[in-house]
């Protein structure tokens, strides 16, 4: 029972879903694994700038991406080529959201479903961008005090199951800043976990709380990335306080950054990005360790 609203939930066997691809497009590359990865940590560290611009340079490489906002302050659309405009967040699909979570077929008041099954409206969570891709967003769309988003993160854990990573296959999950999304059990579906730190105390504390809830649901690869850093000090004191758990990649501060979000744009994709960008995308397709 959620103690914030008193809503509880109810199990329905499933039918054991038809593999969804992460995207529409077939590519021509070397086979490589599927994954899902989450991508976790403190609010303000650049989660959902790491994100998009990973999701980008998979795109541009020509794997099939799932990009996943499960964030309810939803901003993965500005880091994509898409109309943020032509965004539906599932926050707001009321009546989608209540068909996949049994309240229209006689489950009691307050009770939904944990375990909806989202196999046949997946096309109709998925917006596209880029070469074919798509974007799923959880959004915002309640008021102060309307209470709790439990259907919502039950539906969205339903898509994370049901979206089998086929090879070519990449699913990028933009998780909610801090803990709670694994204490929900949100990235159990998800085969490696991507927490971004910032040079400072309070994102290495979160980093290494996110790597314990991580392994309590079973996910082994747990991988920080730096963000931010300003010197070659900043990230040998980052790379000392995390020891023995190397650095997967480090991306460094860039200005430009800054400008594309003061402009409302999705930043460019330099050289400096890409190289650290580059080892991401190895780690989590070939297994590369650092």
């Amino acid at each position: 029972m959620c103690l914030d609203c008193g809503c509880t939930t109810a199990y329905r066997p499933l039918k054991r879903p038809r593999p969804a691809p992460a995207g529409t497009r077939t590519h021509a590359l070397p086979p490589r694994r599927g994954v899902k990865l989450a991508i976790a940590g403190k609010g303000g560290v650049g989660k959902t700038t790491l994100c998009g611009l990973l999701a980008r340079l998979l795109d541009e490489q020509g794997y099939r991406v799932l990009a996943v906002d499960a964030d309810p302050d939803a901003n993965l659309a500005s880091m994509l080529p898409v109309d943020a405009a032509a965004v539906v967040p599932l926050a707001a699909q009321e009546a989608t959201l209540r068909r996949l979570a049994g309240q229209d077929d006689g489950l009691p008041g307050g009770m939904f479903l944990l375990n909806p099954d989202v196999s046949a409206v997946l096309p109709e969570l998925r917006l596209p961008w880029g070469r074919g891709q798509g974007l799923v967003t959880l959004g915002w769309h309640k008021h102060g005090g309307a209470g709790c988003y439990c259907v919502e993160n039950g539906v969205l854990r339903r898509v994370l199951d049901a979206v089998l990573a086929q090879p070519g296959d990449v699913v990028l999950v933009d998780s909610e800043a801090g803990l709670e999304h694994f204490s929900r059990g949100m990235p159990a579906a998800c085969d490696a976990v991507a927490v971004v730190v910032e040079p400072g105390q309070r994102s290495l504390d979160t980093a290494r709380d996110i790597r314990r809830l991580a392994a309590d649901l079973g996910i082994a690869d747990v991988f920080p990335v730096l963000c931010g850093h300003r010197s070659d000090e900043e990230r040998a004191f980052v790379a000392e306080a995390l020891a023995p758990w190397p650095l997967a990649a480090a991306l460094p501060y860039d200005d430009a950054l800054r400008r594309a979000d003061l402009a409302g744009r999705p930043p460019a994709l330099t050289d400096a990005l890409r190289a650290p960008l580059a080892r991401i995308a190895a780690r989590i397709l070939d297994g590369e360790q650092p």
